[in-house]
């Protein structure tokens, strides 16, 4: 998978822009930058508008600095064509000269600074959009004592971002592939019933690895089902939702709908995770009592710590997820960084929630390696893949690998790929 992933297309296309940023120490003065998106279409996603400004020519390149950019953005969208004038451009106004302060920053031996947002938009309710950013009092740059000219200018790089087209196709291909091998490995059909293939080993072999997981069970009474069984039909229900069938009118109903499904989305793919975080700890700790990987079952009332600890790293997700993507439905200006120390502590407890889980995890396994290691080769095998996959979990965490939009095929494949890989292996 993940080698599929690396030759997978590109996530986002980009497109740039340049403007002329002045500063004029004996005026106010407005520098203006007007962009046009056109043709856009479903399978292009999201819209992104950053820039990033140049260094002044009069500040030392080894000079680590930075200052505050105020910013007049409007954005108008329409399934017209663009006029040349913003001002007579017809359509839908989405944004209305919303007021945006920006901290532009400036890394020693850097040329230009880092990337401010200045529009976004999780939805392409529109064939073309046009963009107005108007630079008021381009900084306080003369408080560092560098800028000795009376009149200067820095040019701004614009670039506006969208999913490319190709890898939205790649992306519901692998998605809807996952789908149905789900369904396969739930509801497939048993086909080993008598007759001349049945005499054969081949047959009789492919016909047992494709019987569904239900059908299988299906004359076995849910309370005589071993622990792990229990689990495995959980995980491989909120697999199904996690590899997200809605995807297409998600992408294709942006205009009614295709926000709230996002939602939905996010809110099953945390659960999912969640899910799997819980297995492996309650898995983990019958083993350590049990020594037969769990497959003994004392109800919830001995694992009622980690299910509310996993319940809080659930909200956890979905709190953190849905509050960026409806603060940038409500404005589509909005910039995480801007919220200063609270985007700092929700990141500071996201991290504390993983250590927790992490050193829990550690605890369970090594009170319960004599036993680990004395498991029929099957059970260890299934425990390997099971610490590959945690640790991969942890990473995905950290990088933002399971985000709805990934920055690379790879991370999105690779993910999916495991977490589908290991479920049906289960």
């Amino acid at each position: 998978m993940c080698i599929i992933g690396s030759l997978g297309p590109d996530v986002f296309e980009h497109k740039e822009g340049m403007s002329v940023l002045r500063i004029n120490k004996k005026d106010t003065d407005k520098s203006v930058w007007i962009g046009n998106l056109v043709n856009l279409v479903p399978e292009n996603q999201l819209i992104w508008v950053t820039c990033n400004i140049e260094r002044p020519s009069s500040i030392n390149a080894s000079y680590a600095f930075d200052y505050e950019q105020k910013l007049v953005i409007s954005v108008i969208g329409t399934d017209d064509e663009l006029d040349a004038n913003f001002d007579t451009q017809r359509g839908d106004v989405i944004v209305d000269e919303k007021v945006a302060i920006r901290e532009v920053k400036f890394a020693a031996n850097s040329m230009y600074s880092g990337d401010l947002t200045i529009f976004n938009m999780h939805s392409l309710p529109y064939d073309n959009f046009k963009v107005r950013v108007q630079f008021i009092n381009a900084g306080d740059i003369d408080k560092y004592g560098h800028a000795n000219h009376e009149d200067h200018q820095m040019n701004v790089k614009f670039t506006m971002i969208f999913v490319n087209r190709d890898y939205t196709t790649f992306e519901f291909f692998w998605k809807y592939t996952f789908v149905v091998v789900t369904l396969i490995a739930l509801f497939f059909p048993s086909c080993n019933r008598g007759g001349l293939l049945s005499k054969s080993r081949i047959f009789t072999s492919l016909a047992l690895i494709l019987e569904g997981f239900t059908v299988r069970l299906r004359h076995t009474k849910w309370r005589t089902w071993s622990y792990q069984q229990k689990w495995i039909m959980v995980l491989l229900v909120l697999l199904l939702f996690f590899n997200d069938p809605l995807i297409y009118f998600e992408v294709y109903n942006s205009k009614i709908g295709g926000e709230v499904l996002g939602g939905i989305y996010i809110g099953m793919m945390s659960l999912f995770i969640c899910a799997l975080m819980l297995f492996w700890l309650c898995a983990l700790d019958e083993t350590r009592d049990t020594g037969n990987l769990g497959r003994r079952d004392r109800g919830c009332k001995k694992h009622a710590g980690k299910i509310g600890f996993v319940a809080v790293f659930w909200l956890y997700m979905v709190i953190a997820y849905s509050h960026i993507r409806m603060q940038e439905k409500d404005d589509p200006t909005y910039e995480a960084a801007q919220e200063g120390d609270r985007y700092l502590a929700a990141t500071a407890v996201g991290a504390l929630l993983i250590v927790i889980y992490l050193l829990w995890f550690l605890y369970y396994t090594v009170r319960g390696l004599a036993v680990l290691c004395s498991l029929p080769p099957p059970f260890l095998f299934v425990f390997l893949i099971t610490f590959f996959t945690f640790v991969a979990t942890v990473v995905g965490i950290f990088i933002a690998a399971l985000y709805p939009v990934p920055s690379a095929a790879l991370d999105f494949l690779g993910m999916y790929g495991l977490y589908n890989l290991y479920i049906w292996t289960m």
